[in-house]
């Protein structure tokens, strides 16, 4: 099952990221364990990098993992004693405005060690956007960062609710009559709304 669809994790998910060399992108990045902090400038960034996400296309950020050059590299462990799952949701929804909805965090623990924590916090694009960080800024990615949004794109946000989010998840294209000199084509597709918008 792909990694963004998975609704369970365990180590072994983490490691193939690994083994893989999995590249970071608009939908996934790799902090290593110092990104958490209990000052304010760590809780900023940490608000900064999921209100992007949520004002994007939603994603994962993986909190555990280092990397080399945008690849996964190694296993960065957490002390789940002292950045708890609670205390991470906690700096997420006060330091994010508005809330973000249906977001998860996933705990893992290498051999059940607290102490050897990682976690996945699954993001969803938003319908509820725009979503303002600590720093009164607006976020979204860009490959594999998260960058300032321009003005007119935090107008357009705000319209995202009352837009339905179309996707096609299958498509068949056959022959429908033949000729000497003309082929026509008869093209199916089935249309995915994720969305809670009524699309016409």
């Amino acid at each position: 099952m792909d990694f963004f669809e998975k609704t369970e994790y365990s180590i072994d998910d983490l490691t193939a990221l690994i083994n893989n060399e999995a590249e970071e992108s608009v939908h996934l990045e790799f902090k290593a364990a110092g990104a958490l902090g209990k000052d304010d400038k760590k809780k900023a960034e940490i608000a900064k990098d999921v209100s992007a996400f949520a004002n994007a296309d939603g994603g994962i950020i993986v909190y555990g993992i280092e990397e080399q050059e945008h690849k996964a590299h190694a296993l960065s462990y957490i002390d789940g004693n002292t950045y708890t799952k609670e205390w991470l949701e906690q700096v997420i929804q006060d330091n994010i405005q508005r809330r973000i909805e249906w977001l998860k965090i996933f705990p893992i623990r290498d051999n059940g060690d607290i102490t050897k924590s990682i976690y996945i916090v699954k993001i969803p694009r938003s319908s509820n956007t725009p979503h303002m960080s600590a720093d009164k800024c607006y976020y979204k990615r860009n490959n594999f960062r998260s960058v300032k949004m321009e003005e007119y794109e935090v107008r357009d946000l705000f319209y995202r609710e009352s837009t339905p989010n179309l996707k096609i998840a299958g498509y068949i294209l056959y022959d429908k009559e033949r000729d000497e000199d003309v082929v026509k084509y008869h093209f199916e597709a089935q249309i995915w709304n994720d969305s809670n918008v009524i699309s016409t």
